[in-house]
């Protein structure tokens, strides 16, 4: 069905008392800049009496990313925290302030709003729960109440119910644990406990973030205004949602065709089942579209939609990493005739040749490698000729120069290695990583964790060797499959869009 003329079945809670009123400022891109780069924060209602409350989390956050501009503490106890004074008002604090990360209980909230209107305040981040995601009636009339003060007052709001923003370059965090440096993917998340999850699983991968947004039940700005300003922020390459529910359906798909027509989209709907819908009804009082709906709309658009946080982070990983393949013919190379098997099923299973190598490349492998132990096919097993790199090398620079092949993928098992022969495998990653380049090859590596404390200790340098080498690095064969697979279909439809200009996104 055409989702133009039928958003309204893009979500069942598409409502326009939602959308601010005409009197309310534009959302344009700069109009949020306040939000991303603030000159003065205020945290209000942070705990003065306990060191380990979950409010200081935006504190030690802020101090760790070493933000710039004035940072205020208030709360109405007063007193002292790590040496920073505690303000009792917001009104007793002597400079501007431009952002208040609010973490008040609900029903002080709006008169937090109240109290930010007086001393001009931008926007304000309540990180407090305890609002419509419960589903009583009091609770969902506190935040409407919310939504009229803020209009009212010209005042904007991320949340309830969310973690806020994280923006590196303005020294904005709300976690201590993320990297500091900056990098091109913008996150829009409807959960924060989901925004955490995968910038630190993402990091550990070298994926860096310019923008995250956990902006929870969306009582002001929403999912359309973060789409909309990542859509033209210069910062932005590949946008990345994670979404339960949406406020205005036909907004949201213009957002999403304005920003998919400029850049990699990577969606991930939460609440398609009938158990997710009501969790998500649970969680941020988002009300969901059903699951074929959502197909139709990342179709039409040529949005890349994944089906779980891990496969969102493994395709941020391949858009970022991994150039354009000219087509589908991979080379798999590793250790294990079992393995071999599996990640050559694996593949073809998503659409990925796993083409026999010709006899001429087969015959030069041959003269390198010994047959004995070794399965010289494709998949190409070297078992036994693991411990000599130079060798290895070799195999993997005469495949990668193959006409047939397209891209070149290494896998390897820690318990493929003899004990204490693990530390070899970040010298055989860095050679490989060279060879396929010298041939203009893409390549990518899986490197499945082991159980094994020795061996998972002695597997992870040669994953940040990978990060380091900017290779692509999965953790299982059907994960490097996936990605691999949903980012060639992404470039395969913007080739057939003969008006799409096709760049790899960095």
């Amino acid at each position: 069905m055409s989702l133009h003329a039928g958003s309204s079945a893009l979500l069942s809670r598409s409502v326009e008392e939602d959308s601010p009123p005409q009197d309310m400022p534009a959302i344009k891109n700069g109009h949020l800049e306040p939000l991303f780069h603030p000159e003065s924060v205020a945290l209000v209602g942070i705990t003065v009496a306990n060191p380990e409350h979950w409010t200081r989390t935006f504190l030690h956050s802020l101090l760790r990313f070493e933000f710039e501009g004035p940072m205020y503490l208030v709360n109405r106890r007063g007193g002292e925290i790590e040496g920073r004074k505690v303000y009792r008002k917001l009104q007793e604090v002597p400079g501007t302030v431009d952002y208040v990360i609010g973490t008040v209980p609900a029903r002080g909230a709006p008169a937090l709003v109240e109290e930010c209107a007086g001393k001009g305040v931008k926007a304000i981040h309540f990180c407090t729960a305890g609002f419509s995601e419960i589903g009583n009636k009091e609770a969902t009339e506190l935040e409407a109440e919310l939504v009229e003060l803020s209009r009212k007052n010209g005042i904007r709001i991320i949340g309830p119910n969310c973690m806020g923003i994280y923006c590196p370059q303005s020294r904005l965090s709300f976690d201590s644990d993320f990297p500091r440096e900056s990098g091109s993917v913008g996150f829009v998340s409807q959960s924060g406990g989901n925004a955490i999850t995968l910038v630190r699983e993402a990091m550990l991968r070298g994926v860096r973030f310019s923008k995250v947004v956990s902006y929870g039940n969306a009582c002001d700005l929403n999912e359309s205004d973060f789409v909309e300003y990542l859509a033209v922020d210069p910062d932005t390459e590949v946008i990345a949602l994670y979404v339960e529910g949406v406020k205005d359906g036909r907004r949201f798909r213009q957002a999403l065709e304005k920003a998919a027509s400029k850049k990699a989209v990577v969606l991930l709907k939460g609440g398609v089942t009938k158990g997710g819908k009501g969790a998500a009804a649970g969680h941020t009082g988002a009300l969901a579209g059903d699951e074929a709906t959502w197909d139709s709309l990342c179709k039409q658009l040529g949005i890349i939609q994944v089906s779980s946080l891990e496969q969102l982070v493994d395709t941020l990983v391949t858009l970022l990493f991994m150039p354009v393949p000219r087509g589908r013919n991979v080379a798999l190379l590793g250790a294990g005739g079992g393995a071999s098997v599996l990640i050559a099923d694996e593949f073809e299973r998503r659409k990925l040749t796993v083409p026999a190598l010709p006899p001429e490349i087969r015959n030069l492998v041959l003269d390198s490698i010994r047959a004995e132990g070794n399965i010289l096919r494709n998949p190409v097993d070297y078992s036994q000729a693991m411990m000599e790199i130079d060798k290895v090398v070799e195999t993997v620079s005469i495949i990668a120069q193959s006409e047939v092949i397209d891209l070149v993928i290494g896998f390897f098992r820690p318990s493929q290695f003899t004990q204490g022969a693990t530390g070899l495998l970040s010298q055989i990653v860095e050679r490989m990583a060279k060879a396929g380049r010298a041939a203009s090859k893409p390549m990518a590596m899986v490197l499945i964790p082991s159980v094994l404390p020795e061996e998972a200790r002695d597997g992870f340098p040669a994953i940040q060797q990978m990060v380091s080498l900017r290779l692509p690095v999965y953790f299982s064969f059907a994960s490097a499959a996936d990605a691999i697979s949903l980012v060639l279909s992404y470039y395969e439809g913007r080739r057939g869009n003969r008006t799409a200009k096709i760049q790899t996104p960095l």
